[in-house]
């Protein structure tokens, strides 16, 4: 299954990267925005399996090699998972990127439009895990698709490390 998407968006149309898609499989509304307020802010991690299979069906379909984003340690701590990576069943994937700042900051989902675009480079490459990333093609999974500077950032250092393609799969937009 190839993770293109068919019709850009407008923030694809507005990022001008042909070399980057990133594919949402449902839509961000009411329903799907109570379901992450318990199931990533308030910690119900029985929650992952409404949409394990289907994710992981997905991703697996893709033969790319898996990169979750990921979550901030104190964040980690606080919650005591990751969101993204509680959706896999029988996902192989690697964590090669790690936060740059591992203090807790200011939730995505508290910033405004203007502020999460503006946001800095968030990620640094695992150092062991550049060699692993050069000549592969990467799925880089996230929760939710809102402005694709998160997703954008990691694709970008990704890329810059030797990935032959790189695409983003997201479970809504």
């Amino acid at each position: 299954m190839d993770i293109k998407a068919i019709n850009p968006c407008f923030d694809c149309q507005h990022w001008q990267d042909p070399d980057f898609t990133n594919r949402a499989l449902y839509e961000y509304n009411k329903a799907f925005k109570e379901y992450m307020v318990k199931y990533k802010f308030m910690g119900d991690y029985r929650l992952r399996l409404v949409f394990q299979t289907e994710l992981s069906r997905v991703i697996n379909k893709t033969n790319k090699m898996v990169v979750a984003i990921p979550v901030n340690p104190d964040t980690l701590k606080t919650r005591g998972f990751n969101q993204v990576t509680g959706w896999f069943a029988n996902v192989k994937y690697y964590d090669v990127l790690t936060p740059i700042d591992t203090t807790k900051a200011v939730a995505q989902s508290q910033k405004t439009r203007k502020e999460r675009l503006e946001l800095k480079q968030p990620f640094r490459l695992i150092e062991t895990a550049v060699s692993a990333i050069k000549g592969q093609d990467i799925l880089i999974v996230d929760d939710v698709y809102t402005t694709g500077r998160t997703i954008r950032h990691a694709a970008e250092l990704i890329r810059n490390a030797g990935a032959r393609s790189v695409t983003g799969l997201t479970m809504a937009r």
